[in-house]
Formats: C-alpha cells, sequence, structure tokens
C-alpha cells in the first residue's frame, strides 16, 4: 500500500481544467508519483513557450547584428575609387563634351536682328561653305538720324563666306562686304554678328546700318509650345555652362592670374548676355535670345578648357623626347673589337 503522501491529493489551480483534471484524478488514485505531476503541469505552458521564443528569435538576431563588435560587409570594388599610382598627378576634370551647333539648324529660315529688323537668309554653298542668298539690314538714314531706313545688300548673286574656325566653340564665317564686313557665329536657329566698328554708312542709299547683335526668328512667331520647350532646355543649359566655367576654372589650378581673368569674365557675363538681347522681340516672355547666348558662352567655356588641356600635354611631350639617332646608332652598331694582330701589336707596344 502506498505511503501516505502519496495518497494524499494535490491541488492544481485550474489555467487548463480539461488538462489538469486527468492529473488530480490520478494524483487521487496515487497511480502517479508527483514528480510526474509537476511535469505535466509544466507542460500545459509549452505552446506559449514555444511561440514565444518563436518572436524573440528575429529580435536576437538583430541584436546581434547591431553589436559593436560585429562585422559588416565590406564595400564593393565599383563603390571605391582606384587611388593614384605613387607620384601620379591628379587628373583634371573633364566635362561632357557639348557638340556645335549645325549650320543645317538655319537653312530655309529667315532671321531677323533682334528678332524684328532686317532679314538674313543662307544656303548651302560649295564645299563646306555658306552663302547669303538674302540680306536686309535695317538703319537709320544719315541726313535725317532717327528716320528709319533699309539696305538690300544682295543684288540676286549670294554673298559668298568664308570659314574660319571655331575659335570660340562654334563655327565662324567671314562676310566680306566692301561696304560692311562683318563675321558671324552660327548658333542653333540664329547667327550672332560682330563688327568694328558696329556702323556702316551705305552713303549712296544715305543709310547707316548697324549688322551686330542676334539674328534669329521672329519674336512675335514663338508661340506658347515653343516657349515651353525654351523654358525646359533653359534649365540643362545653364547647368552646362556651370560646369564648364567650374572645369576651367580647376584647371587653372595655382595660376592666380588665370583664375583671376576666367572669375572676372564669367561675372561679366550677365551683364553681356543683357546688352545683346535687351531689344530682341518679346524676350522677357520667350527668352530665345538669351538661351543661345548662354549656349555659346558654354561652348566658349569648354573650347577654352580644352585648349588650355592642350597646353599642358605639350611640355609633357617635351619631356618624353626620344634620344638622337646618333646614340640609338651608336647602341645597335657598336664599335668593332680588335683583331688578334691588332691585339698582339698592342701587346708588344
Amino acid at each position: 500500500m502506498p505511503p501516505e503522501s502519496l495518497r494524499r491529493p494535490v491541488s492544481l489551480p485550474c489555467f487548463d481544467c480539461p488538462i489538469a483534471q486527468p492529473y488530480r484524478d490520478a494524483a487521487q488514485s496515487a497511480i502517479v508519483p508527483p514528480h510526474f505531476i509537476r511535469a505535466g503541469f509544466q507542460l500545459r505552458h509549452f505552446p506559449s513557450v514555444v511561440l514565444f521564443a518563436a518572436l524573440l528569435t528575429p529580435a536576437l538576431a538583430r541584436a546581434q547584428l547591431m553589436l559593436p563588435g560585429a562585422l559588416q560587409a565590406s564595400p564593393s570594388a565599383a563603390d571605391k575609387a582606384a587611388p593614384n599610382p605613387a607620384g601620379a598627378a591628379p587628373r583634371q576634370p573633364k566635362p561632357a563634351g557639348l557638340k556645335p551647333p549645325s549650320e543645317e539648324t538655319i537653312f530655309g529660315q529667315e532671321l531677323s536682328r533682334d528678332g524684328f529688323a532686317g532679314i538674313i537668309a543662307f544656303q548651302r554653298g560649295s564645299g563646306k561653305g555658306l552663302e547669303i542668298t538674302r540680306l536686309s539690314i535695317a538703319g537709320e538714314e544719315i541726313s535725317h538720324p532717327g528716320k528709319q531706313c533699309q539696305v538690300e545688300v544682295v543684288a540676286g548673286t549670294p554673298i559668298q563666306t568664308s570659314f574660319a574656325g571655331r575659335p570660340n566653340g562654334v563655327s565662324r564665317y567671314e562676310v566680306e562686304i566692301e561696304t560692311c564686313p562683318f563675321s558671324l557665329d552660327v548658333l542653333e536657329g540664329a547667327v550672332l554678328v560682330t563688327r568694328t566698328p558696329q556702323t556702316c554708312d551705305f552713303r549712296a542709299a544715305d543709310c547707316r546700318v548697324d549688322p551686330a547683335g542676334l539674328w534669329g526668328p521672329p519674336g512675335n512667331a514663338i508661340g506658347p509650345d515653343q516657349t515651353k520647350q525654351l523654358e525646359r532646355e533653359r534649365g540643362r543649359v545653364d547647368s552646362a555652362m556651370l560646369a564648364k566655367f567650374h572645369a576651367l576654372l580647376t584647371s587653372a589650378g595655382k595660376d592666380k592670374e588665370a583664375v583671376k581673368q576666367i572669375a572676372s569674365e564669367q561675372a561679366g557675363f550677365s551683364s553681356e548676355r543683357e546688352v545683346i538681347c535687351r531689344n530682341y522681340l518679346r524676350e522677357d516672355i520667350h527668352g530665345f535670345c538669351g538661351l543661345r547666348i548662354t549656349q555659346a558662352r558654354a561652348l566658349a567655356l569648354q573650347a577654352a578648357f580644352e585648349d588650355r588641356a592642350k597646353a599642358r600635354a605639350k611640355p609633357a611631350m617635351a619631356k618624353t623626347k626620344p634620344v638622337s639617332n646618333f646614340k640609338l646608332n651608336s647602341k645597335a652598331n657598336p664599335k668593332p673589337e680588335p683583331g688578334p694582330a691588332a691585339q698582339s701589336k698592342a701587346k708588344s707596344e
């Protein structure tokens, strides 16, 4: 017969009555020992323990990743900047290249100075030349200043021009008119005419004209859709000009005079653009003139940057100049050794 302690009934809290009832019955019948009863009591908490462990595991994993001594993934090779070789000079920044406007953008159009005065039209000439098919320049009468006049320069035969390179990053052409020679730079859908002095006197027509300025499409012909397109283009052009300016300024290095000159020219650009575009028809609405002058400035900065890079490359090429042909020939054809007879004669002497 079991001892008295084993036959004593065990009181279990009824957290889960269906589970506790069998163990109570077993205890009362004195069949199951007490330590098995305690184990059964803990077993009913097992689902909660498993659930708590499942919730705790991700948190522990995250905590482990946040430990101070935890290893972090090393950056990839693409993220690391390639170190310069020892003794190598730092590379100068090279901005993205801009393409100069094509002459095709001005063919088949009648352009006017400041968008309203006179007319100039072009066509492709022989070879790479440019021909002016029509040129009408507005001005004032010499005998009656303030009274408007106009001179038709082209008389049947197109005016020939000569290509003068790209000194400022855009194509330049020289126009040789006996009374009024000038040069023009090809921009996108426009030309910038320069002349010194600015005015020309056509005395036979009693007319004093000024061809200098931006010749572009009529200002009243630029509609809302084109104005929106110009506005979208303006942000990109302004960014390109600033990038070219900073690249040119950086390329000057420690040359204080060059840095001062570059900064001074850029500071004066806004006022120069204002002078060129202030009379363009409806410029305050469409901004065509200002945009084209800014494009020309960006290309001029790019040309200056490239010229400076070429100037730096020349001294480097001079340092790596090959040795003279005489030295190369002396190494390729060494002086012959004396024969046996010459050697014995030298010994006897």
